[in-house]
């Protein structure tokens, strides 16, 4: 009798189990069922190509540049016995600088100029016996040779000596020096740097688009961060042909007017850009956008499903883009869910 209320308690446990496991079965297919149901389809938001009034005025930051800037360098060794100009002075070109002793260099300039002098007489002196047969031609050719020796011996020691006197390669001022009285220097040694801002130039990045609105010649309006309450004017010197990595192109404007001079290198700046009214154009959110601004595309909606759309933008303000091409006013593109989309998905606007 005992034994067998355990098998009947055994029977009833037994089937306590099965019937859980058959539970939690149905209740997986279900939402397995409503898994893959919910799956058909992505949730996405959507915005309308609408036109939008632009103004296609714009501006440019930058840095301003001086027009000339060098290191100027020592080409010769010796101790320095002689300073004319030193850091804040302006300097003509071809102005001296500093002064390097040239006693040795000299002493050797004047023996080698004196042994070219007496090698061209020499020469010259052979060259009529030669013309009247009196010496052969080899004797001739070696007085020739000796002569050019001595020319090129005191052509070496003259740019040598002219080394000892350092001056301005370009006109300008002085913006730092590295020398005192005595100072040795070397081959290659920093003398002096040397800044010519005349004219000061600002050198800004543009857009494509903003690109072909800006033509030589054209005058600017600047405003200097560091000089508020004043406005000055730079004509466009340069424009380059090519754009950077980040499709930018450098413009860089030539200021003019006298007030310039106020305007330091280093500076940051900012041009404005003032070409033309408002406009309306066609506009869509920067987040619309799937795929590089070189390579644009948008998604539509055709029967439920994501359609790609390629696209030709033109980047605005305030993360918004222009529409070329590609699109018409008033359809619709998929602005939010796009990380799962793709071509032929199924999508459900919210």
């Amino acid at each position: 009798m005992k034994k067998a209320i355990i098998i009947f308690f055994l029977f009833m446990a037994v089937g306590a189990v099965a019937y859980t496991l058959y539970n939690n079965k149905t209740e997986m297919n279900e939402a397995a069922n409503l898994a893959m149901k919910s799956s058909e389809f992505i949730s996405i938001t959507t915005e309308k190509v609408a036109k939008k009034t632009v103004n296609r005025n714009f501006e440019a930051n930058g840095v301003f540049e001086a027009h000339q800037e060098l290191k100027l360098m020592s080409e010769t060794s010796g101790s320095i016995v002689k300073i004319l100009k030193k850091k804040g002075s302006y300097v003509k070109r071809g102005d001296l600088i500093v002064q390097i002793d040239d006693r040795l260099i000299r002493a050797d300039y004047e023996i080698a100029k004196l042994n070219r002098d007496q090698a061209e007489k020499d020469l010259q002196r052979y060259a009529n016996l030669a013309a009247t047969d009196a010496i052969t031609k080899k004797q001739y050719e070696e007085n020739e040779k000796a002569f050019k020796i001595a020319d090129a011996q005191f052509s070496a020691l003259k740019k040598r000596l002219a080394d000892t006197q350092i001056t301005a390669p370009i006109s300008g001022f002085i913006n730092e020096d590295y020398y005192e009285l005595g100072t040795l220097v070397s081959p290659g040694m920093p003398i002096a740097d040397i800044i010519n801002k005349n004219p000061l130039k600002l050198a800004v990045k543009v857009s494509e688009s903003e690109i072909a609105k800006v033509k030589r010649g054209d005058m600017i309006p600047v405003e200097v961060n560091a000089i508020n309450g004043q406005e000055f004017s730079g004509k466009v010197d340069f424009i380059s042909d090519k754009a950077d990595a980040s499709f930018k192109y450098e413009v860089i404007l030539e200021m003019t007017g006298k007030d310039a001079d106020q305007i330091k290198a280093g500076m940051f700046g900012t041009a404005k850009f003032e070409f033309s009214q408002n406009e309306e154009v066609l506009q869509i959110s920067r987040k619309s956008i799937v795929g590089s601004l070189k390579n644009p595309g948008v998604y539509l909606i055709e029967k439920g499903e994501a359609v790609y759309q390629p696209v030709t933008i033109n980047t605005l303000d305030e993360g918004t883009v222009e529409v070329l091409e590609g699109l018409t006013e008033g359809q619709e593109v998929i602005s939010s869910g796009l990380i799962n989309i793709k071509e032929g998905t199924k999508v459900k606007v919210q």
